[in-house]
Parts: C-alpha cells; structure tokens; sequence
C-alpha cells in the first residue's frame, strides 16, 4: 500500500510535509497561492477532487486531467 494516496492523503498533509509540498509546487505551482488552499486543509485529495477541477477549469487549466493522473502516480510512488 502506498504511503500517500488520493483517498487518505489531506490538503493539510500536502502544506505541512515537505516532500508532498514540494511535489505540489513542481506539479501544480498554480495552488500554491490559491485562496482557498488553506480552506482545504481538512479534505483528502479525493474529496477535494471536484472543487480542485472546477478552480482549475476557472483558471483556464486545460489539461486538467492528465494533471491531476500525473500528480496521482508520482504521490502514490513516494515512499
């Protein structure tokens, strides 16, 4: 099983470790200022998920998707 995953990995886990907060700056450098980050803390990544593509969408992120896999595979494979 994987340290870090979507489903039980938060949006606090990702600001307050390091490693998980420099994977999120190199992937997604948009989040990092984004008001509603700190709003977050609480939610895993999965249940973050809708609002995470609905800000992107807002920003003009196209390719939100591929993203959002990428980011997936490269949290998951963190030991």
């Amino acid at each position: 099983m994987a340290k870090y995953s979507f489903e039980t990995t938060t949006i606090g886990d990702m600001l307050d470790t390091p490693e998980l907060f420099t994977l999120l700056s190199e992937l997604v450098p948009e989040a990092i200022d984004h008001p509603m980050l700190d709003v977050g803390r609480p939610f895993t990544l999965e249940q973050a998920l809708p609002f995470i593509e609905a800000i992107a969408d807002s920003m003009g992120i196209t390719n939100v998707e591929e993203r959002i896999a990428d980011f997936k595979e490269k949290l998951e494979a963190l030991e």
